[in-house]
Formats: structure tokens, sequence, C-alpha cells
């Protein structure tokens, strides 16, 4: 893979991401001046939607210092701080809201990291994910890469994204239901998204 900064630039600025990442953004839908965090927030496009269009109070947390910068140069918002999962940099009780998208599934430990999240949220507080769902495969995203003519970086980005899946953890909504129960969450919504349902959207409350 190309340098992970201009990788995953590339990847949040591709037609395709931007939709998906809208649809998430819907899904998760925070209210005016909610507290936000966007964990493992690459160039923080995610981040900017939350703030521009839902007026969200929203921030980004990535491992990655470089990440970090890249998303405070292309925001022009300086609203990102490194940090990783399961020991972010944030006091507990302290955000309404939680997102990660396309990062729990890919930790070798994610109840770990999904017991941290749990900490930093306030009780009563949301946490929104997406991850692939038990659908996902090279086989599948070929599929849906082919049927909806998906061409050069957005067609070899989502194949990528079916190997990734199939290296890693693919979750049904039971399995998301056990990982919430676990770290004190309440499972609220799920959704399948992308084709035939190749991703997973969960929302769940703290208690």
């Amino acid at each position: 893979m190309a340098n992970p900064v201009d990788y995953f630039t590339s990847m949040q600025s591709s037609k395709g991401w931007a939709v998906i990442l809208e649809s998430f953004a819907r899904f998760a839908a925070p209210t005016p001046d909610t507290r936000v965090l966007d964990v493992g927030t690459g160039p923080g496009a995610l981040v900017k939607m939350f703030r521009e269009t839902y007026t969200a109070d929203a921030y980004g947390v990535d491992h990655d210092p470089a990440m970090g910068q890249q998303a405070i140069n292309l925001q022009d918002m300086a609203v990102f701080v490194s940090g990783s999962l399961p020991h972010l940099p944030f006091a507990s009780d302290t955000f309404d809201m939680v997102t990660a998208t396309n990062v729990l599934y890919l930790l070798d430990d994610p109840q770990s990291a999904l017991n941290d999240i749990g900490r930093v949220l306030k009780v009563g507080g949301t946490f929104v994910m997406l991850n692939p769902s038990i659908h996902m495969s090279i086989r599948a995203a070929t599929a849906l890469a082919q049927e909806r003519g998906l061409t050069g970086f957005e067609y070899d980005n989502f194949l990528h994204w079916g190997e990734v899946a199939e290296q890693n953890h693919r979750w049904s909504v039971t399995d998301v239901d056990t990982l919430f129960t676990r770290a004190g969450l309440s499972l609220r919504e799920t959704r399948e998204r992308i084709g035939p349902g190749l991703a997973l959207y969960a929302q769940g409350v703290k208690i």
C-alpha cells in the first residue's frame, strides 16, 4: 500500500467513500452542539461533516500523528489529536457520541478497544460504528464493484476492503450485541448497507 496518509486521503476524497460517509453520518445524526469523537479519523472528513453539516462539537483522534496533521491541513480545523485504542487520551465520561468507521474490525482485541470507547462516553451517550458485515469478501466486493462500474483507485480500494475483511473480523448482529453488552452498551439499531449488505452499521447507548 502507498504511504498511509496519501492512501487514506485518496480514499476519503473518492466519490464512493464520500457517499458512504454521508450515509453513516445520517445514521449517527448528532444533534447540534453534541460533543463527538471520531476514532481512527484519518484525514478527518467525517469530523468536518459533523461540524459543518450537523453543527456538532466534533473532534478526531488517530494513532498516526502525520494523519492528524493531514486532517488539520485539509480540514483547516485544529480539532485532531494523536492517540490509539484501548488507551484514548481523554478522561472518562467526556463525549456524548463516539464514532468509528472501519476501525474495530482491524484490531486483535476489539473488546478492549470497545471497553475504552465506553469509558470515554457519558452515561446515555451513543457509540456508532461501521465495519464489514459477514457478507463482505473479495468475491462479494468484486461482484459489486463490477456491477457499479468502479474503475481505477475506487475499484482497487473496494476490493482491498474485501481482502482485509477476510483477514480480520466480520461480525453478525449477534456478534455486535455481545461486544456491546460486554462494554456496557445497549445495542439500539443496526443496518446493513452497501449493495447486498457488505457493511454493517451499529449504534448503541452507554447504560
